[in-house]
């Protein structure tokens, strides 16, 4: 059974786009990385596969994109803890018009009478320009602009240009986030940008890791948290 609470003083996050689970090993990766973890949010995430063998006590969220017959793909959420609130989001690539999804969940936290809420992004990221992309973006940013408790946002940015970075890079700083750092910064690469990134407030980091792996063309990201 999920936790009724997040412990603050530390939380464990794993953050990971597992493209679509292509390589047959990928469950055995994903198990090793999420087996002592809090918080796992996953990108390019497939239901009909077994997802279900990963954290089974946990709290699941899901916000569907990419769908056809016997396939659906989305960001999933997985908490140690019980899910106080969910709030999915989706927006459809301009040219293919395939959704891209973003999902905000809620936390409560152990002695605290303020939540952790939790922002996992998958960013469009075939445009001419970067109106759609720059959408996206405000639109979880209103969702999470005004709460008062803890924060963290991550996910697959899509970064892969310096337009796009410099539109991210404002929207952190108007929350008020701070990115992750890493002395061994093995996430993955598009014309020189990161793409994958985590951001926090009203948290404290203290250590993080990018580990390099064959099954999947993103490097998973895990960091320790904790409250201020």
């Amino acid at each position: 059974m999920p936790l009724h609470s997040l412990d603050p003083q530390l939380i464990l996050y794993l953050r990971w786009n597992i493209a679509k689970v292509r390589h047959r090993v990928w469950c055995h990766d994903l198990q090793r990385l999420s087996h002592v973890t809090d918080l796992a949010l996953i990108q390019e995430a497939r239901l009909e596969h077994a997802m279900h063998q990963v954290m089974p006590d946990a709290c699941w969220a899901f916000a569907p994109g990419y769908r056809r017959q016997n396939l659906t793909t989305g960001v999933l959420t997985i908490s140690r803890a019980e899910t106080v609130d969910h709030f999915p989001h989706s927006h459809r690539e301009p040219f293919t018009r395939l959704p891209k999804a973003a999902l905000v969940t809620e936390y409560r936290l152990l002695g605290s009478p303020h939540t952790l809420l939790v922002a996992n992004v998958h960013a469009i990221n075939f445009t001419p320009g970067t109106g759609h992309f720059h959408r996206q973006l405000l639109s979880v940013a209103h969702r999470i602009a005004h709460h008062r408790g803890p924060l963290i946002v991550s996910g697959d940015f899509n970064t892969w240009r310096n337009k796009r970075q410099r539109i991210l890079d404002e929207l952190i700083r108007e929350l008020g986030l701070t990115a992750i750092e890493y002395e061994h910064d093995h996430r993955r690469l598009a014309f020189g940008f990161a793409l994958d990134h985590i951001f926090y407030r009203g948290l404290t980091h203290r250590q993080s890791r990018v580990d390099r792996v064959q099954t999947s063309d993103h490097n998973p990201i895990t960091a320790v948290l904790a409250t201020v």
